[in-house]
């Protein structure tokens, strides 16, 4: 588009004048021209830079110079292609979504890695069959060596299949890590498919169904499945096709390389994936040979001499160059001599990236010569030739930056990173390197995957490895995570303040995602410079705004476990907490980020988040809703992890296996237990009451209408029973005993004892080996206990089981025989717990009495009256369990809401707080002092359970009012809050408490304002009443309990 009169400072031969007239010939059609834009430029000859490539006596001889003053070029250049784009493509793209946007590169770079691949056909043919043909295998997994050609193959079948497919109206997805900025991201993945596969049935008529996937990493790991096989179900004859090529170079966040988003065993025959993978490369084909084990395995053979002729041809092709193919008398035949150095695909591209750049044709044979024979020792080679070029500092630092970086760099970062250095050791404007990040870029651009201008990596992991043994000492390590951090903590640093002045970098979210792995991997024995980031809470909440969070949660794990391999017990505490605070806090620090300090500064005094906080400099003064954020418990807060999740029963791995599940009466939940983090929802499950774990962590019991095995790493289903029972209640227990699993039917309400419950209860044994083949559970035996039953538990020290019924407690032995019978046991018995290791069962139920039981003496050992907090005594104690001592009692009862600590004289030593609703089961976390409670809302909670023997042990956690609802006015000028007995009015920009009424309400009270925010409501225990919104009045009441509040309604029949 432009025109360059360059001054030479060459030495003008004979033809000089010929040339000279071809270039004035060329100028005056382009000045002519009305499709170019002609501007004049003056270089001038770079003095010294001119060289010789190839010098023969007395024949011609070949070299090359360079010329300088070329910016101005440079520009007019970037500007003029600019306006061609704008010209000739849409430039309103405003309704073109970013998934849209990215689905395009991920086509395009499908069809770019197709263009170069030949051969294979009878190959190419059977994975287009399996693409386009429903059968029982839903999954098909390309997997070879390094550069074997598989991304080339998975692109050709793809190319294929697509085309049919669509216009037989089916589905099909296709993603290519490192194809595009964060393609390597499996949440991005995810949510583009999601997206997809909404858009396809929007299409089709579902205007209920969102356009939007799930927004958090967790709603996203939730919803995958189940959102799949729904859509498979209700389009039977559409064919739903997934591509994934190079899965081994996802990042590993959202746990990618564990492969659980392939898709499960027994998904609908119309589900077709296909991956690549290398065989060795992050557990990935491994895990995904585990994650669907019937798996259709395809691995990519060698080319034959034939197609690797036709790749390299066509490869050099697209720059206009050839090799030759036969004995030329000057050059001799280039092709053969090529072929001869390897015939791994992965270095035959990468010496055509190399021909590309060469440009002496006559030296081109020796020059293939001299390339090394393997990738790793070619890429050595040319770092050697970039060395010598570039020189070899430079050179070292951009490939050390490039290798070492967590997920790649951007090219702006990597040319500031590079003056951030250069400013650091040099000073201002004074230079460090002999050349620039622009100049070596068209050198190492064939070697990058820079997925259209995003993160610059290596395209193979076999390149990093090269530079790795070629560069990385040790010390030159650290030194360059060293610089990573100190690069990334500057760009952070003017953000980490109340009110940024300041912008920050373009690629600011970048750099958050950054700073903790570059400061854990320079700093590993001293983790003291987290208090700049992970500790710090304006480092916290930029991570939230930036929709960081679940990354910042894998990053407190990973942090506390560097502290923990340290033996730094303070840091491991500090980052517990914090992480803690995390988790509860992340949503309200997203909607109020300028209320983060105070969020942080009002914890409890001597907890490291207050610390931390409180030697940051304080904010200035605020007023406006909320002024201040309440939550300083008397003591050490207890409350480890809560979980989104409410439930009927739970079980708990130990620490190191870190797995929880949770039984909801409709499914089964498996988290992440220190987190908090959604791993799986058991599939194929009519409902869920009762689950356990088996002794190793690896398999699920869950137990319903019927039991199921699963297995915990993918969470498909192993194994499962018929309906076992003509019972009309579920199996509200199910435990691992021996060579059994045992299951128990029971009365799953618990507290509604005047049920007209009479049926017999019953008792199965289900043998641990299966049918593989038709997945099915065996019984080895099964009775009936003769009344009706609540819940049971074995007595490990024994080998009994024992039945909860009304007023009685049973025990039998594995064999079924009735071997003693507890009687006096209260009213309805709704729960019982085995000592771990004295003949000793718990029971609780609807009289409040928490009795204890020997199974050698058949005895009433002791008991502990548990006071309720309420009128309401009808609950009794849903749940009790030895405290993780075993010498002291834990107990639950609708009213409190907590989780209660006895000691056996009777003695209240303290209360857990934290449960919005009635709490159904008490389970201990094996190896540790703490212990799960799950409730029939929506949380289940991870408590540090005291000790009471212990002089320090703080089990009390105090609060002045419960709030359970809050609504502002219009204006924004009032806010109203709804507690268990008291309605208040206050001004919203003061927080002035105004007026309040007591009325009588209960822990599900509710509130709501009318539209013409003349009345409050709220509902009460028995009653919804109704108060004048200007001073709280008394203004009437309806019979009967209203928890959701319908106002339209309500106004009506008031």
């Amino acid at each position: 588009s432009s025109g360059i009169n360059a001054e030479y400072g060459y030495k003008l031969t004979d033809k000089a004048t010929t040339y000279f007239t071809d270039l004035n010939q060329l100028n005056s059609y382009l000045q002519s021209a009305p499709h170019a834009n002609w501007t004049e430029f003056v270089s001038y000859y770079k003095k010294g830079g001119a060289r010789f490539t190839c010098k023969n006596e007395g024949r011609k001889s070949f070299g090359v110079g360079y010329t300088s003053s070329l910016d101005a070029f440079e520009k007019q250049c970037e500007i003029d292609l600019l306006e061609a784009i704008e010209q000739n493509f849409l430039s309103d793209t405003s309704k073109i979504n970013d998934f849209q946007m990215e689905t395009v590169q991920h086509e395009n770079a499908i069809q770019t890695k197709a263009s170069t691949f030949v051969g294979r056909s009878e190959l190419v043919e059977t994975c287009v069959e399996h693409c386009g043909t429903a059968c029982e295998n839903n999954l098909m997994i390309l997997h070879g060596t390094p550069g074997c050609g598989k991304s080339g193959l998975l692109a050709a079948v793809f190319h294929k299949a697509v085309e049919p497919l669509r216009n037989g109206g089916n589905f099909a997805f296709v993603h290519v890590v490192d194809s595009c900025p964060s393609s390597n991201i499996l949440e991005k993945m995810l949510k583009r498919l999601q997206w997809a596969l909404r858009d396809f049935r929007r299409s089709r008529g579902e205007i209920n169904i969102s356009a939007s996937p799930p927004e958090t990493a967790s709603e996203l790991r939730s919803n995958h499945h189940s959102f799949l096989v729904e859509t498979a179900l209700e389009y039977p004859d559409i064919l739903f096709l997934v591509v994934v090529d190079a899965v081994n170079q996802f990042h590993e966040s959202l746990k990618a390389w564990e492969m659980w988003w392939l898709p499960r065993k027994g998904s609908p025959k119309n589900v077709r994936f296909m991956i690549s993978t290398l065989n060795e490369e992050n557990g990935t084909f491994e895990n995904a040979k585990e994650a669907y084990p019937d798996a259709k395995l395809t691995p990519v053979p060698k080319m034959s001499r034939e197609d690797l002729e036709g790749m390299v041809s066509a490869t050099l092709a697209r720059f206009n160059k050839k090799l030759t193919t036969y004995d030329d008398k000057l050059v001799g035949n280039q092709m053969e001599l090529l072929l001869s150095k390897s015939s791994s695909p992965l270095y035959l591209i990468a010496c055509c990236e190399a021909l590309r750049k060469f440009g002496i044709f006559e030296r081109v044979s020796q020059y293939i010569t001299d390339l090394p024979t393997t990738i790793s020792e070619l890429f050595s080679y040319l770092l050697d030739e970039w060395s010598e070029e570039y020189g070899k500092m430079f050179v070292e630092d951009v490939a050390g930056l490039i290798c070492i970086s967590k997920d790649g760099l951007l090219e702006n970062e990597i040319n500031d990173l590079l003056a951030f250095k250069e400013e650091k050791q040099k000073g201002e404007n004074e230079f460090l390197y002999e050349s620039s990040f622009s100049r070596i870029y068209d050198s190492l651009a064939s070697f990058l995957a820079a997925g259209g201008g995003g993160y610059l990596r290596f395209f193979h992991d076999q390149l990093k490895y090269t530079v790795q043994s070629k560069f990385l000492t040790k010390e030159f390590e650290l030194e360059t995570h060293k610089w990573l951090a100190d690069f990334f903590y500057s760009c952070t640093e003017s953000q980490l303040n109340e009110s940024p002045e300041v912008d920050p970098p373009a690629y600011y979210d970048h750099v958050l995602q950054q700073l903790i792995y570059h400061q854990l991997k320079s700093s590993p024995d001293d983790l003291s410079i987290l208090k700049t980031s992970l500790r710090n809470i304006y480092f916290v909440r930029e991570r939230i705004l930036y929709g960081q969070t679940q990354a910042l949660m894998d990053e407190y794990e990973l942090a506390i476990q560097v502290c923990s391999k340290n033996c730094d017990l303070d840091g491991v505490t500090a980052l517990t907490q914090w992480m803690k605070f995390v988790q509860l806090y992340a949503s309200n620090i997203e909607s109020f980020p300028e209320f983060a300090h105070n969020m942080a500064a009002t914890q409890t005094p001597t907890a490291y988040v207050c610390g931390d906080t409180l030697n940051l400099p304080l904010p200035a003064p605020k007023t406006g809703y909320p002024l201040t954020w309440q939550n300083i418990p008397s003591g050490e807060d207890l409350m480890v992890c809560k979980y989104g999740y409410g439930g009927v029963d739970a079980a708990a791995s130990d620490p190191a296996a870190d797995i929880l599940v949770i039984a909801t009466g409709e499914r089964a939940i498996v988290l992440d237990q220190s987190s908090g983090e959604f791993i799986h929802e058991l599939g194929v499950l009519l409902d869920c009451y009762s689950v356990a774990l088996s002794p190793d962590n690896e398999t699920i019991y869950a137990a319903g209408e019927n039991v199921s095995m699963f297995d915990v790493g993918t969470g498909s289903r192993i194994a499962s029973t018929g309906f076992l029972t003509n019972s009309n209640y579920p199996f509200v227990w199910v435990e691992h005993i021996g060579e059994y699993i045992a299951a128990g039917t029971g009365h799953g309400r618990k507290a509604i004892c005047w049920d007209d419950h009479t049926e017999e209860g019953e008792i199965v044994l289900l043998h641990l080996e299966y049918d593989a083949e038709g997945e099915e559970l065996f019984v080895a035996r099964k009775w009936t206990v003769d009344a009706p039953c609540y819940h049971h538990c074995f007595l490990r020290s024994r080998n009994l089981i024992f039945s909860a019924n009304k007023g009685e407690i049973r025990g039998y032995n594995l064999e079924g025989e009735k071997v003693m019978m507890f009687g006096d046991a209260g009213g309805c018995v709704y729960y019982l717990a085995a000592h771990p290791t004295n003949p000793t069962i718990l029971s609780g139920g609807n009289d409040l009495v928490i009795r204890e039981w020997n199974a050698d003496s058949k005895t009433l050992v002791r008991s502990v009256t548990d006071t309720t907090t309420s009128g309401w005594a009808y609950g009794g104690n849903w749940a009790v369990s030895y405290d993780p001592t075993g010498n002291h009692v834990l107990c639950t009862e609708p009213q409190s809401q907590s989780l209660r600590l006895y000691t056996f004289d009777g003695t209240l030593a303290g209360e857990l707080k934290g449960h919005s609703d009635c709490v159904n089961a008490i389970k201990l976390v094996p190896g540790s002092r703490q212990a799960i409670t799950a409730d029939r809302a929506e949380g289940t909670i991870l408590f540090n359970v005291p000790n009471p023997d212990e002089e320090t042990a703080n089990a009390y956690q105090e609060f002045d009012e419960k709030v359970f609802w809050t609504g502002f006015s219009k204006d924004g000028q009032y806010l109203i809050t709804v507690s268990n007995e008291t309605v208040r009015k206050w001004d919203a920009k003061t927080l002035e408490h105004l007026v309040s009424r007591e009325y009588e309400g209960f822990y599900r009270s509710k509130g709501g304002i009318s539209w013409d925010e003349q009345w409050v409501y709220a509902s009460g225990r028995m009653d919804v009443y109704r108060f004048s919104f200007e001073d709280l009045t008394p203004s009437g009441r309806l019979q009967g309990r209203i928890e959701k509040m319908e106002l339209e309604a309500l106004f009506a029949r008031f």
